[in-house]
């Protein structure tokens, strides 16, 4: 059991401070980010993250079978927007820094609308008897 170990209060510290580290490097980036609206890669990306990965994900529920609710659970977890870990991995390795917080920020924004949409059409997918 790995919470007697000695170290797990550190453990547990850095744990608790991923999200609100994540967050702040997030916010640094974004505030240092020049925002191009007509970069269509940006755009696409987030199409394929909030359109794209549930069309595709339909493919392995309906072939293993997976039942409603974890039907459901798959469904609308593959249509969450790109995750901050992207842009922390963007700023460590200096690939397109700019390009992942703008992709970040602009799935947040749009899937208050699409998810939305995805939860109604898992509703109608995979219905709870």
């Amino acid at each position: 059991d790995l919470t007697t170990a000695p170290v797990w209060p550190a453990l547990s510290y850095v744990r608790d401070g991923l999200i609100a580290v994540a967050l702040l490097t997030l916010g640094i980036q974004l505030s240092r980010t020049k925002f191009d609206l007509t970069d269509g890669a940006v755009y696409i990306s987030s199409f394929l993250r909030l359109v794209g990965a549930p069309a595709a994900a339909l493919l392995p529920i309906s072939l293993f079978g997976f039942d409603d609710v974890i039907a459901k659970t798959l469904f609308v977890s593959s249509a969450v927007p790109t995750a901050v870990n992207t842009v922390l991995v963007a700023i460590e390795y200096r690939n397109r820094p700019d390009f992942a917080s703008q992709a970040v920020m602009t799935s947040t924004l749009i899937s208050a609308v699409t998810l939305s949409l995805i939860i109604y059409l898992s509703e109608i997918l995979f219905p709870l008897v």
